[in-house]
């Protein structure tokens, strides 16, 4: 389909975002419509209806439902797409618990423990283990045999017993456990609680109103590993695995357990792990994903989501095997990648490659999620961008919420909603991605190169000890790893494009034609082995035909020598007819180019990446700048095959002609690409007419001041967070709050708040919970004024509040409005109730099982000074702002926007933002001109001002993590300690650090 520029233009609602929208708290129908308002109003497309942790209203309760269809058929008379969420917070399976809380439906793993000789004869055997006698060297497995009853170990030997023991209960499952996913008859009784209540409540809204329903991170349960409450020395059990492993391979496991659980000594690799490991997929996927999958088709829904863990072979070995053979099963695939600086990338690729080859024309990415307060435009479109360039057209951003009522403050910030300052201007975001999608919609990668996936390389060297955590210990687990990455790195790098091909796919979907493989519904001309240990007999099959049709197989570095987990030769034979070279990057490179490639030159070489696509007579390019730091000038770049090119800029919409010069059927042209920065090409084989690239205009220099007049949009902040407390005259403190209300947890015998704790509409649903009476709590916040001024005091929940005094003085309850959510209450603080020097806050409040003890925040036009880095201290506002950090000049803790006034300038501007930090930046004039992604250049007409939008970092921290700079941000960062805990407050840089660059190119 050509592109539409239409459609490009203002791409409607079927190419924008869905993000999930936190349900966590009590929910009110006329908020919950009023916030779908803000997401059209931001540049969404819909959003996914989302329990999450805090929420009050009884998950699947009858309130449930019609707050679900009250917003589904609101959404649809807006335009905006409703999606379910089929769990009470992640992952899905238990129903918050209800579908586990029988115990037959409970997950069950199989755990070795092992004992001395003596230690094993003094203990008490349980009815059901099973003992072997092992020999072990170095705590390898040298030999073993089974111990029967009555037996007793030889000298020196080591007892290996084994035997089933259920999950342990967890809050996250309201005090139940996660669900046997590898048992149908537990997966059916969630589908009963969940999808059919659905069905039953929402009824012919399914299909049509509301779009589909998310899976989030369902899994198999962990294997060898402490993540998600699993244990080192365990795997995953289910009802019948001993007898439904017989049946399907020929041999009993039980008779081998020592085998699956031990590195054996001079064997890395055994077919009982391998098949373990296959057994435990087939019967999550027959379980789970069919059963899904069905019903959602059944009730004419699409099933979407992802599951758990992508980001490597060891994590996808530890809690799924391989994801590829899950998103077989899904109308639109999806994947999670978490944190800002996630360079797993081949996540989409896996993702991508089994989508197409299974004919899906969606791939979904839960994005964002982790990755803090700070984040700019710049930061959600690098994250965003290489996603969309590897496949991603459904974005579902993690997380926007109801409420920051509570815990939901801390629920992996940020809100990309209404509670950060820039939700108005974050449509042009959403713009830009939208037109990618839109750009790029109905084209077919030209992709050629099939590598397979090394994942079941991982499950034949399993066991306990071989991870730590999701990530690999065993030093040739960590070398396939690396191998992995590498040949992704060195293709991608090159411009080759590629699709993986999981080996159990290949199985039922591959075969050769006419010299090629195909894969489901897509065709390659070569196919790439590399970084594997073992093969499938099944795969060296396809290899073995390809190769006598005349097609090209490639084998990099080391040659499988397993078949099927078991040593063979019949691959390194194979491989002899074969294309064999050494694992280099150029060799890589060299053997699997097929000449079509799009080529960049220079010192860029490496950092511009490409893909090609082709839409009928059409081709389509994206190129990409990987490197968020480099920014490079007048890169040559062959395009390939084609007569004129037109530039499609995801930014504004416009559309030109790009000046490319032809040599035998290709096109040349030098581009400059800004830090991260994105190119479209539509390349046709047809002339077309002369070049219209916009070309930048020369102008005079204008010299910003040194010091600036400025305006806010809000008024400056001042954290309180430092606290005493009493409680039936116990006294704690001074500390941080969320350290004080643990401080009164532990005093009243409460549970502790946090992201896993059970739900408040779970425990006042169920009797058994533990209720306490109400207590009183006095919570004495200080903060010293060296001025006096108007002020208001920003509080969370004041239902809660009995009263507030200010040195003694009672202020009215009654709240004057909201401030940045509506579960802060502003209040009015007379001038006359403060006194320079140190004023008292007393906070007099009812505490029980769903109060807490919060920040308060301090209002008003007033500056902010930090003594010692700790201690707030207010003053006088600054008269002017000057380039730099504006924390330092008065307020550390603002987090909504400041607009830098100077004289006007008459005529057209040029102006290029130097260094800045915010979200991003406005040019404010005759018109507002955003400036969200590098190089932050723009024009605008009579420049009286430039807007830097800020994060709300500041404000709502974590404000004690150190150091600053975290791979990611959880509900865990706000209660650090020891050395990642800081007394002094932990801030960022904000405002104009440099001046900007201002040149006048049309003077009135």
């Amino acid at each position: 389909m050509r592109a539409d520029y239409s459609k490009f233009l203002e791409p409607s609602g079927k190419y924008r975002g869905k993000p999930f929208w936190a349900w966590n708290g009590k929910l009110e129908k006329e908020e919950l419509l009023r916030q779908i308002d803000v997401f059209k109003e931001m540049g969404f497309g819909g959003y996914f209806m989302h329990s999450r942790t805090g929420l009050a209203t009884e998950y699947l309760g009858t309130e449930w439902f019609e707050l679900i269809n009250a917003c589904a058929d609101y959404g649809e008379r807006q335009e905006m797409e409703s999606w379910l969420y089929d769990e009470d917070r992640w992952p899905s399976g238990t129903a918050g618990g209800m579908a586990s809380e029988p115990e037959k439906y409970r997950a069950h793993f199989l755990v070795m423990e092992c004992f001395k000789q003596d230690e094993y004869a003094a203990r008490d055997m349980r009815p059901d283990e099973m003992a072997f006698a092992c020999v072990l060297e170095n705590g390898e497995l040298v030999r073993y045999y089974k111990l029967q009853k009555g037996r007793e170990a030889g000298a020196g030997e080591t007892v290996a017993v084994f035997y089933e023991e259920p999950a342990k209960e967890q809050d996250i499952y309201n005090g139940a456990t996660y669900l046997d996913t590898m048992n149908p008859e537990a997966v059916q009784y969630f589908i009963s609680i969940t999808h059919e209540a659905y069905h039953d409540k929402c009824n012919k809204r399914l299909g049509s109103s509301i779009k589909g329903i998310f899976t989030d991170e369902p899994h198999r349960n962990p294997m060898f590993t402490e993540f998600n409450n699993g244990r080192e020395n365990a795997v995953p059990y289910t009802p019948g695995l001993f007898e439904k492993f017989e049946q399907r391979f020929g041999y009993q496991l039980q008779s081998q357990l020592p085998d699956l659980f031990f590195r054996k000594k001079d064997q890395p690799l055994l077919k009982v792990k391998w098949d373990y490991i296959e057994l435990c997929q087939e019967l999550f996927l027959e379980s789970y994903a069919v059963p899904m999958q069905k019903w959602c088709n059944e009730h004419h829904i699409i099933f979407t989501g992802h599951v758990l863990h992508e980001d490597t072979l060891t994590a996808q070995t530890v809690m799924q095997g391989s994801l590829m053979r899950f998103y077989e099963y899904m109308d639109i695939p999806g994947v999670d990648v978490l944190f800002r600086d996630n360079e797993n990338w081949w996540i989409i690729k896996q993702a991508a490659s089994a989508a197409r080859q299974m004919g899906k024309d969606q791939l979904l990415s839960e994005l964002y999620g982790c990755t803090g307060w700070q984040m700019s435009f710049q930061d959600y479109k690098n994250c965003g961008d290489w996603q969309a360039l590897f496949g991603v057209n459904f974005r579902c951003q993690h997380l926007s919420w109801y409420t920051m009522k509570g815990e939901g403050k801390r629920d992996y910030p940020a809100s990309i909603f209404f509670q950060s300052a820039w939700y108005r201007e974050y449509k042009y975001v959403e713009d830009y991605f939208s037109r990618i999608n839109c750009f790029l919609e109905g084209a077919q990668p030209e992709c050629r190169l099939l590598v397979l996936n090394p994942v079941e390389s991982v499950w034949a060297r399993a066991y306990g000890g071989a991870f730590d955590c999701i990530d690999p210990r065993d030093t040739e687990i960590k070398l396939l790893e690396k191998r992995y990455r590498d040949t992704f790195q060195y293709l991608t790098e090159a411009r080759i494009d590629f699709e993986y091909g999981d080996e159990g796919i290949l199985e039922h979907a591959g075969k050769i034609q006419n010299g090629k493989i195909l894969v489901g519904c897509c065709f390659y001309d070569r196919v790439l082995v590399t970084g594997m240990d073992t093969m499938r007999s099944s795969t060296l099959h396809l290899l073995r035909q390809l190769l006598e049709e005349g097609g090209v197989v490639i084998f990099a570095g080391k040659v499988p020598s397993y078949v099927n987990a078991e040593r063979s030769g019949e691959i390194l034979e194979l491989a002899g007819t074969a294309k064999r070279i050494p694992f280099t990057r150029s060799s890589i490179a060299g053997a699997c180019a097929d000449g079509t490639e799009i080529t960049a030159g220079g010192e860029a070489q490496r950092d511009i990446l490409a893909r090609s696509y082709r839409d009928g007579n059409d081709r389509k390019v994206m190129l990409l700048n990987k490197n968020w730091e480099a920014e490079y000038r007048d890169v040559p770049i062959c395009l390939g095959a084609g007569k004129s090119a037109s530039c499609w800029n995801a930014r504004n919409g416009q559309v030109y002609p790009l000046n490319c010069k032809e040599e035998e059927g290709k096109l040349y042209v030098n581009i400059s690409f800004a830090k991260g920065e994105e190119k479209l090409f539509l390349i046709s084989d047809e002339k077309d007419g002369e070049s219209r690239q916009p070309q930048k205009e020369e102008g005079s220099t204008y010299l910003l001041p040194d010091c600036f007049q400025y305006e806010l949009s809000e008024k400056n902040i001042c954290v309180l967070d430092m606290v005493k407390v009493s409680i039936r005259g116990a006294e704690f403190g001074p500390m941080e709050v969320l350290r004080a209300d643990r401080a009164i947890r532990d005093h009243l015998g409460l549970c502790y708040r946090g992201g896993e704790m059970r739900q408040p509409w779970y425990e006042d649903k169920n009797e058994k919970c533990r209720r306490i009476p109400t207590e009183t709590v006095d919570i004495c916040y200080t903060i010293r004024m060296e001025v006096l001024c108007e002020a208001e005091l920003a509080v969370e929940d004041i239902s809660h509040i009995r009263r507030i005094e200010i040195n003694g003085k009672a202020i009215s309850l009654c709240p004057s409005g909201i401030w940045i959510d509506p579960c802060f209450a502003r209040l009015k603080i007379p001038k006359k109730y403060l006194i320079v020097g140190g004023n008292s806050i007393v906070l007099t409040m009812d505490y029980d099982r769903d109060s807490g003890i919060e920040s308060v925040w301090l209002l008003g036009d007033f500056g902010v000074r930090l003594e010692e880095g700790s201690l707030p201290v207010i003053i006088g506002p600054p008269d002017k702002v000057s380039t730099g950090d504006i924390s330092n000049q008065g307020f550390p803790f603002y987090s909504g926007k400041i607009t830098y006034r100077f004289t006007e300038v008459q005529g057209i501007s040029q102006v290029r933002m130097s260094d800045f930090r915010g979200a991003c930046a406005i040019l404010r004039g005759k018109q507002e001109v955003i400036l969200g992604f590098e190089p932050f250049e723009g024009c605008v007409e009579d420049l009286w001002g430039i807007q830097i939008v800020f994060g709300r970092r500041n404000t709502f921290g974590p404000l004690h993590q150190f150091p600053r700079e975290q791979p990611y941000v959880e509900p865990a960062s706000f209660l650090t300690e020891g050395n990642n805990w800081s007394g002094k407050y932990v801030l960022y840089e904000q405002g104009m650090l440099e001046k900007p660059e201002v040149k006048v190119i049309k003077p009135h």
